[in-house]
């Protein structure tokens, strides 16, 4: 079969582009995002706006937040917040563990994890810090095991003491605790545990 010349070069070109490229939607606001009051917390390229505590080595690769690699350590915002609606993709290893932490404050030291706060398992081996649960204060609706090694999302909304959560459309966690009012936003690294991060996104909520 006869190709042209530019034929070819496309045919070449598309075999030597990596898979791992970014999709044009990731990491953005749709202009309805916008018009709601979204806003990006990460922005796919940089750490901007975000704060390393602890001992683990942040950083961006192919547009997502990735940790791999140092000690315990969480990444946080440098703003704190009360009420908001959170999405969150992340990405697990096998016998991984990790989490988004909530409400969370800087208090304490060292910083493997902030002392004060909320945070929202990914841990698919311990029943009792379990994925989709808020650690020592929510339980999860139901077990849920999100497969290692492919993306998953997280929906949070935060209101007051009511706190929803939904992973992967489907929801696992409606609860209450009035504990912590206000704090940062942050993402968990335990040592050997790497865990990804993307579309990080936040909307406040007005009272």
């Amino acid at each position: 079969m006869f190709c042209s010349r530019r034929t070819a070069m496309l045919m070449l070109l598309t075999a030597l582009t990596p898979i791992s490229l970014v999709r044009a939607d990731e990491n953005t606001l749709s202009p309805k995002e916008k018009q709601d009051g979204w806003r990006l917390l990460f922005d796919g390229r940089t750490l901007d706006g975000w704060i390393p505590e602890g001992d683990g080595q942040w950083r961006v690769a192919d547009g997502t937040v990735v940790c791999d690699q140092g000690g315990d350590g969480w990444l946080r915002t440098k703003e704190t917040y009360e009420d908001f609606q959170l999405h969150c993709d992340f990405r697990n290893i096998p016998q991984g563990n990790s989490g988004l932490f909530l409400r969370a404050a800087n208090k304490g030291s060292p910083y493997p994890a902030p002392e004060h706060g909320y945070e929202l398992q990914i841990n698919n081996e311990d029943p009792k810090f379990a994925t989709g649960s808020i650690e020592d204060y929510i339980q999860r609706l139901k077990p849920v095991r999100p497969t290692p090694n492919e993306w998953h999302s997280f929906d949070v909304e935060a209101r007051g003491p009511h706190f929803i959560v939904h992973l992967d459309g489907v929801k696992v966690l409606d609860g209450q605790s009035d504990k912590f009012k206000a704090g940062y936003i942050g993402l968990q690294f335990h040592k050997d545990s790497k865990i990804e991060f993307r579309n990080i996104k936040l909307k406040v909520l007005q009272k």
